[in-house]
Protein backbone atom coordinates (compact mmCIF):
# COMPACT_ATOMS: atom_id res chain seq x y z
CA UNK A 1 0.00 0.00 0.00
CA UNK A 2 2.84 2.39 0.79
CA UNK A 3 4.54 1.67 -2.56
CA UNK A 4 1.26 2.25 -4.41
CA UNK A 5 0.59 5.48 -2.51
CA UNK A 6 4.14 6.69 -3.21
CA UNK A 7 3.79 6.01 -6.96
CA UNK A 8 0.31 7.56 -7.24
CA UNK A 9 1.49 10.72 -5.44
CA UNK A 10 3.67 11.47 -8.48
CA UNK A 11 1.82 13.83 -10.83
CA UNK A 12 3.30 12.07 -13.87
CA UNK A 13 2.22 8.56 -12.85
CA UNK A 14 -0.09 6.41 -14.98
CA UNK A 15 -3.23 5.85 -12.93
CA UNK A 16 -4.26 2.58 -14.60
CA UNK A 17 -0.94 0.85 -13.92
CA UNK A 18 -0.51 2.50 -10.50
CA UNK A 19 -3.71 1.28 -8.85
CA UNK A 20 -3.00 -2.51 -9.08
CA UNK A 21 0.50 -2.10 -7.57
CA UNK A 22 -0.68 -3.18 -4.10
CA UNK A 23 -2.34 -6.40 -5.28
CA UNK A 24 0.46 -6.91 -7.80
CA UNK A 25 3.04 -6.99 -4.99
CA UNK A 26 0.82 -9.03 -2.67
CA UNK A 27 0.20 -11.79 -5.25
CA UNK A 28 3.82 -12.98 -5.86
CA UNK A 29 4.49 -12.83 -2.09
CA UNK A 30 1.49 -15.01 -1.21
CA UNK A 31 1.51 -17.26 -4.29
CA UNK A 32 4.45 -19.46 -3.12
CA UNK A 33 2.58 -20.02 0.17
CA UNK A 34 -0.91 -20.80 -1.19
CA UNK A 35 0.08 -22.17 -4.58
CA UNK A 36 -2.70 -22.29 -7.17
CA UNK A 37 -5.24 -22.19 -4.35
CA UNK A 38 -4.43 -18.48 -4.22
CA UNK A 39 -6.77 -17.88 -7.16
CA UNK A 40 -9.58 -19.88 -5.55
CA UNK A 41 -9.75 -17.62 -2.52
CA UNK A 42 -12.74 -15.23 -2.87
CA UNK A 43 -10.92 -12.53 -0.93
CA UNK A 44 -8.10 -12.63 -3.48
CA UNK A 45 -10.62 -12.49 -6.33
CA UNK A 46 -12.30 -9.49 -4.69
CA UNK A 47 -8.91 -7.83 -4.21
CA UNK A 48 -8.00 -8.21 -7.90
CA UNK A 49 -11.49 -7.41 -9.21
CA UNK A 50 -11.91 -4.14 -7.32
CA UNK A 51 -8.30 -3.07 -7.95
CA UNK A 52 -8.86 -3.47 -11.70
CA UNK A 53 -12.22 -1.69 -11.56
CA UNK A 54 -10.71 1.30 -9.75
CA UNK A 55 -7.67 1.26 -12.09
CA UNK A 56 -9.99 1.30 -15.14
CA UNK A 57 -12.07 4.20 -13.81
CA UNK A 58 -8.92 6.17 -12.92
CA UNK A 59 -7.40 5.38 -16.31
CA UNK A 60 -10.51 6.76 -18.00
CA UNK A 61 -10.48 9.89 -15.81
CA UNK A 62 -6.82 10.78 -16.19
CA UNK A 63 -5.79 9.32 -19.55
CA UNK A 64 -8.44 8.01 -21.94
CA UNK A 65 -11.63 10.00 -21.39
CA UNK A 66 -10.59 13.32 -19.88
CA UNK A 67 -13.28 15.92 -19.33
CA UNK A 68 -16.01 13.61 -17.99
CA UNK A 69 -14.94 13.64 -14.34
CA UNK A 70 -18.50 14.45 -13.26
CA UNK A 71 -19.63 11.04 -14.55
CA UNK A 72 -16.63 8.96 -13.44
CA UNK A 73 -15.89 10.19 -9.92
CA UNK A 74 -19.20 9.09 -8.27
CA UNK A 75 -19.01 5.51 -9.69
CA UNK A 76 -15.38 5.27 -8.58
CA UNK A 77 -16.35 6.39 -5.09
CA UNK A 78 -19.17 3.80 -4.97
CA UNK A 79 -16.79 1.04 -6.12
CA UNK A 80 -14.36 1.97 -3.33
CA UNK A 81 -17.17 1.84 -0.76
CA UNK A 82 -18.51 -1.48 -2.08
CA UNK A 83 -15.03 -3.01 -1.87
CA UNK A 84 -15.36 -2.84 1.92
CA UNK A 85 -18.73 -4.61 1.72
CA UNK A 86 -17.37 -7.29 -0.64
CA UNK A 87 -14.47 -8.07 1.69
CA UNK A 88 -16.85 -8.16 4.64
CA UNK A 89 -19.16 -10.62 2.87
CA UNK A 90 -16.53 -13.12 1.68
CA UNK A 91 -14.56 -13.00 4.93
CA UNK A 92 -17.79 -13.31 6.94
CA UNK A 93 -18.78 -16.44 5.01
CA UNK A 94 -15.28 -17.94 5.22
CA UNK A 95 -15.20 -17.33 9.00
CA UNK A 96 -18.21 -19.65 9.32
CA UNK A 97 -16.25 -22.42 7.57
CA UNK A 98 -18.28 -22.21 4.38
CA UNK A 99 -16.90 -22.12 0.87
CA UNK A 100 -18.26 -18.88 -0.62
CA UNK A 101 -20.59 -19.32 -3.56
CA UNK A 102 -23.02 -17.05 -5.37
CA UNK A 103 -25.95 -18.63 -3.49
CA UNK A 104 -24.30 -18.14 -0.09
CA UNK A 105 -23.33 -14.56 -0.95
CA UNK A 106 -26.92 -13.74 -1.97
CA UNK A 107 -28.32 -15.40 1.18
CA UNK A 108 -25.74 -13.64 3.40
CA UNK A 109 -26.54 -10.27 1.81
CA UNK A 110 -30.31 -10.64 2.25
CA UNK A 111 -30.23 -10.32 6.02
CA UNK A 112 -31.51 -6.96 7.24
CA UNK A 113 -28.21 -5.79 8.70
CA UNK A 114 -26.23 -6.76 5.60
CA UNK A 115 -28.81 -5.22 3.28
CA UNK A 116 -28.65 -2.02 5.33
CA UNK A 117 -24.82 -2.06 5.28
CA UNK A 118 -24.68 -2.54 1.51
CA UNK A 119 -27.06 0.26 0.58
CA UNK A 120 -25.63 2.56 3.24
CA UNK A 121 -22.19 2.15 1.70
CA UNK A 122 -23.62 2.80 -1.78
CA UNK A 123 -25.29 5.97 -0.50
CA UNK A 124 -22.14 7.11 1.33
CA UNK A 125 -20.07 6.38 -1.78
CA UNK A 126 -22.40 8.51 -3.91
CA UNK A 127 -22.28 11.37 -1.39
CA UNK A 128 -18.48 11.26 -1.25
CA UNK A 129 -18.36 11.11 -5.06
CA UNK A 130 -20.58 14.18 -5.44
CA UNK A 131 -18.49 16.00 -2.83
CA UNK A 132 -15.31 15.09 -4.73
CA UNK A 133 -16.83 16.48 -7.93
CA UNK A 134 -17.64 19.76 -6.15
CA UNK A 135 -14.14 19.97 -4.66
CA UNK A 136 -12.59 19.26 -8.07
CA UNK A 137 -14.66 22.01 -9.71
CA UNK A 138 -13.74 24.48 -6.96
CA UNK A 139 -10.05 23.55 -7.28
CA UNK A 140 -10.12 24.07 -11.06
CA UNK A 141 -11.84 27.43 -10.59
CA UNK A 142 -9.27 28.49 -7.98
CA UNK A 143 -6.41 27.37 -10.24
CA UNK A 144 -7.87 29.28 -13.17
CA UNK A 145 -8.39 32.38 -11.03
CA UNK A 146 -4.89 32.12 -9.54
CA UNK A 147 -3.37 31.76 -13.01
CA UNK A 148 -5.32 34.79 -14.26
CA UNK A 149 -4.29 36.87 -11.24
CA UNK A 150 -0.70 35.69 -11.66
CA UNK A 151 -0.72 36.70 -15.33
CA UNK A 152 -2.22 40.09 -14.52
CA UNK A 153 0.37 40.64 -11.78
CA UNK A 154 3.19 39.72 -14.15
CA UNK A 155 1.77 41.98 -16.89
CA UNK A 156 1.75 44.87 -14.40
CA UNK A 157 4.95 44.25 -12.44
CA UNK A 158 6.88 41.43 -14.09
CA UNK A 159 7.73 37.89 -13.08
CA UNK A 160 10.70 39.02 -10.93
CA UNK A 161 8.44 41.05 -8.62
CA UNK A 162 5.76 38.35 -8.47
CA UNK A 163 8.35 35.68 -7.59
CA UNK A 164 9.84 37.96 -4.94
CA UNK A 165 6.38 38.65 -3.45
CA UNK A 166 5.68 34.91 -3.19
CA UNK A 167 9.09 33.67 -2.03
CA UNK A 168 10.63 36.62 -0.19
CA UNK A 169 8.12 39.38 0.66
CA UNK A 170 10.80 41.28 2.56
CA UNK A 171 12.58 41.74 -0.77
CA UNK A 172 9.88 44.23 -1.84
CA UNK A 173 10.98 46.77 0.78
CA UNK A 174 12.96 49.83 -0.31
CA UNK A 175 16.58 48.95 -0.88
CA UNK A 176 19.64 50.36 -2.61
CA UNK A 177 20.60 48.26 -5.64
CA UNK A 178 23.11 48.38 -8.48
CA UNK A 179 21.03 48.28 -11.65
CA UNK A 180 21.20 48.85 -15.40
CA UNK A 181 18.35 51.15 -16.51
CA UNK A 182 17.21 51.15 -20.14
CA UNK A 183 14.74 53.55 -21.76
CA UNK A 184 13.37 53.48 -25.30
CA UNK A 185 10.80 55.75 -26.93
CA UNK A 186 9.52 56.57 -30.39
CA UNK A 187 11.11 59.68 -31.90
CA UNK A 188 8.64 62.24 -33.18
CA UNK A 189 5.75 60.28 -31.72
CA UNK A 190 3.68 63.31 -30.61
CA UNK A 191 3.77 65.05 -34.01
CA UNK A 192 3.10 61.75 -35.79
CA UNK A 193 0.04 61.15 -33.56
CA UNK A 194 -1.37 64.57 -34.50
CA UNK A 195 -1.47 63.50 -38.16
CA UNK A 196 -2.68 59.92 -37.54
CA UNK A 197 -6.04 58.48 -36.49
CA UNK A 198 -6.30 57.16 -32.90
CA UNK A 199 -7.12 53.68 -34.23
CA UNK A 200 -3.90 53.55 -36.24
CA UNK A 201 -1.87 54.92 -33.31
CA UNK A 202 -3.25 52.16 -31.05
CA UNK A 203 -2.50 49.45 -33.63
CA UNK A 204 1.06 50.71 -34.21
CA UNK A 205 1.76 50.97 -30.46
CA UNK A 206 0.48 47.45 -29.91
CA UNK A 207 2.65 46.13 -32.75
CA UNK A 208 5.61 48.11 -31.37
CA UNK A 209 5.21 46.48 -27.95
CA UNK A 210 4.85 43.01 -29.43
CA UNK A 211 8.00 43.42 -31.54
CA UNK A 212 10.19 44.94 -28.83
CA UNK A 213 9.13 42.93 -25.79
CA UNK A 214 10.62 39.57 -26.98
CA UNK A 215 13.91 41.33 -27.69
CA UNK A 216 13.89 42.81 -24.17
CA UNK A 217 12.76 39.59 -22.48
CA UNK A 218 15.53 37.56 -24.12
CA UNK A 219 18.10 39.06 -21.72
CA UNK A 220 16.26 38.33 -18.42
CA UNK A 221 15.02 41.78 -17.37
CA UNK A 222 13.98 42.26 -13.77
CA UNK A 223 11.17 44.61 -14.81
CA UNK A 224 9.72 45.85 -18.12
CA UNK A 225 7.11 48.64 -18.16
CA UNK A 226 5.19 50.29 -21.02
CA UNK A 227 4.02 53.91 -20.68
CA UNK A 228 2.69 55.38 -23.88
CA UNK A 229 5.49 55.09 -26.44
CA UNK A 230 8.08 54.67 -23.67
CA UNK A 231 9.55 51.31 -22.63
CA UNK A 232 11.65 50.97 -19.48
CA UNK A 233 13.71 47.88 -18.71
CA UNK A 234 15.74 47.12 -15.57
CA UNK A 235 18.63 44.64 -15.82
CA UNK A 236 21.04 43.13 -13.33
CA UNK A 237 24.29 43.35 -15.36
CA UNK A 238 25.75 45.84 -17.89
CA UNK A 239 26.09 43.06 -20.48
CA UNK A 240 22.38 42.28 -20.25
CA UNK A 241 21.37 45.95 -20.46
CA UNK A 242 23.55 46.76 -23.47
CA UNK A 243 22.68 43.57 -25.36
CA UNK A 244 18.98 44.23 -24.73
CA UNK A 245 19.30 47.82 -25.95
CA UNK A 246 20.88 46.69 -29.22
CA UNK A 247 18.30 43.96 -29.77
CA UNK A 248 15.35 46.22 -28.91
CA UNK A 249 16.62 49.04 -31.17
CA UNK A 250 16.99 46.68 -34.11
CA UNK A 251 13.48 45.24 -33.63
CA UNK A 252 11.89 48.68 -33.16
CA UNK A 253 13.58 50.32 -36.17
CA UNK A 254 12.67 47.47 -38.51
CA UNK A 255 9.04 47.75 -37.50
CA UNK A 256 8.69 51.56 -37.23
CA UNK A 257 10.39 52.46 -40.53
CA UNK A 258 7.23 51.25 -42.30
CA UNK A 259 5.44 54.25 -40.74
CA UNK A 260 8.22 56.79 -41.31
CA UNK A 261 9.20 57.05 -37.66
CA UNK A 262 12.10 55.74 -35.53
CA UNK A 263 13.11 55.06 -31.94
CA UNK A 264 15.80 56.16 -29.50
CA UNK A 265 17.34 54.05 -26.75
CA UNK A 266 19.56 54.87 -23.77
CA UNK A 267 21.23 52.81 -21.03
CA UNK A 268 22.79 53.98 -17.77
CA UNK A 269 24.24 52.04 -14.82
CA UNK A 270 24.54 52.78 -11.11
CA UNK A 271 22.84 52.76 -7.72
CA UNK A 272 19.07 53.22 -7.49
CA UNK A 273 16.40 52.92 -4.81
CA UNK A 274 14.20 49.96 -5.67
CA UNK A 275 10.94 48.89 -4.04
CA UNK A 276 7.17 48.89 -3.94
CA UNK A 277 5.84 52.45 -4.26
CA UNK A 278 2.24 53.61 -3.92
CA UNK A 279 -0.79 54.00 -1.68
CA UNK A 280 -3.26 51.60 -0.13
CA UNK A 281 -4.99 50.62 -3.39
CA UNK A 282 -2.51 51.38 -6.19
CA UNK A 283 1.12 50.28 -5.90
CA UNK A 284 3.90 49.57 -8.35
CA UNK A 285 7.42 48.17 -8.08
CA UNK A 286 9.91 50.55 -9.65
CA UNK A 287 13.23 52.34 -9.25
CA UNK A 288 14.12 55.99 -8.60
CA UNK A 289 17.31 58.03 -8.52
CA UNK A 290 19.70 60.08 -10.67
CA UNK A 291 20.67 56.99 -12.67
CA UNK A 292 17.03 56.59 -13.75
CA UNK A 293 16.69 60.27 -14.69
CA UNK A 294 19.94 60.18 -16.69
CA UNK A 295 18.92 57.04 -18.56
CA UNK A 296 15.61 58.61 -19.49
CA UNK A 297 17.29 61.76 -20.83
CA UNK A 298 19.82 59.70 -22.81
Amino acid sequence: MLVQAWYLSNSKCHRFWGNPICVGIYTPIDLPIDGLDFFQSPSHVVFWLFSLMIATLQGLRFHWAKGIDDWLIPPESVVRALMVVAFYVVIGIESQYFIPSLELIVTFSRTATHWFLTWSMVFIGLLLGVQSVQILKQRKLLQKTAQLLGNMAEWRMGSHVVDTALNNPAGLAFQKCDRRILFMDIRGFTSWCEKTSPETVAEVLDEYYRCVEPAAAKFQPLIITFTGDEIMGIYATPQQGIAAAKSMSKAALEMLELYGIGAGCGVHCGSVIEGLFGGADVRTYTVIGDVVNTAKRL
